[in-house]
């Protein structure tokens, strides 16, 4: 185990609420996504879902309708070959159909191993992403950066 793990944040806005209907190809995944995350090679962490739509909710966001994901992984890699892969990659494919693409938004920055992010951390990650682009504080696939070394 390294000094640093990753955490990574993502976000998107539902084209319906999670009840609807037309939102049930995306939902009817959601449980096999996380599992499979949770076996996947280089995971470390996440949060319960409904831990994470209990913080949205009393963060006042709604979590029928925003799709928020939280997790911490061994590396980029580790996070690239869950993400790009199997049944998550199929989902990502048909993204559009289910979410507003102008919504989707995502970040990872290095946490010191041990630190398990909060979702107000995650949002805030979120946020300085779309505000500033990706930097050492929140970054992309896009656009990595190694872990910041104290006194660097």
């Amino acid at each position: 185990m390294g000094a640093f793990h990753l955490a990574q944040a993502n976000i998107s806005t539902g084209r319906w609420a999670f009840d609807h209907w037309r939102m049930r190809g995306f939902v009817s995944r959601v449980e096999a996504i996380n599992d499979l995350a949770q076996q996947a090679p280089g995971f470390v962490w996440r949060p319960t879902s409904e831990r994470m739509m209990d913080d949205l909710s009393r963060l006042g966001r709604d979590p029928m309708l925003e799709a928020y994901n939280l997790s911490v992984w061994e590396s980029v890699e580790a996070l690239w070959a869950y993400a790009f892969s199997g049944v998550h990659l199929e989902a990502v494919k048909r993204s559009k159909q289910w979410f507003e693409p102008e919504s989707a938004l995502d970040v990872m920055w290095w946490i010191p191993a041990g630190h398990r992010p909060t979702t107000e951390e995650g949002l805030a990650k979120l946020d300085l992403v779309k505000q500033n682009g990706p930097t050492q504080e929140g970054f992309t696939f896009r656009k990595r950066f190694p872990p910041a070394h104290p006194g660097r």
